[in-house]
């Protein structure tokens, strides 16, 4: 099927992507010492991402758990984090990823004497979170 451009500019006019400002992001505690702000859910449209960004602070940790019904990718930002995926555990530092399938324990500790960031992206806007030991 072939559309035409006005079709084009009619579909296109109807989507609207918009610029996300952190400041404005929904933010709550995702862990004690772990603020979590929602950068893009269904709130700003989306229909299969979630992306949010978190701050470890030092001593604080993400709990060990598993999503039972997608993987996750979490990418560090800034500092340094201990990460546990599955059986085993790392340091991670800003520029690098974790990739948890899912099913697969994951967490981080901040272990250093500053604050850490991660992003925590998934390929739906809904997810369950079970946490594991």
């Amino acid at each position: 099927m072939m559309l035409d451009i006005e079709s084009i500019h009619t579909a296109t006019k109807e989507l609207v992507m918009p610029f996300i400002k952190r400041d404005a992001a929904k933010t709550e505690d995702a862990y004690p010492g772990v603020p979590r702000a929602a950068l893009v859910d269904t709130n700003q449209g989306a229909k299969s991402l979630f992306l949010g960004h978190l701050d470890v602070v030092p001593g604080a940790a993400i709990g060990t758990h598993i999503h039972p019904d997608s993987e996750e990718a979490m990418v560090i930002v800034d500092g340094e984090l201990e990460a546990i995926l599955g059986d085993e555990t790392t340091t991670v530092k800003a520029g690098d990823t974790v990739l948890a399938p899912a099913g697969v324990k994951h967490g981080f500790v901040n272990r250093s004497a500053a604050q850490a960031s991660l992003l925590a992206i998934f390929p739906k806007t809904e997810f369950q979170r079970v946490p594991v030991e």
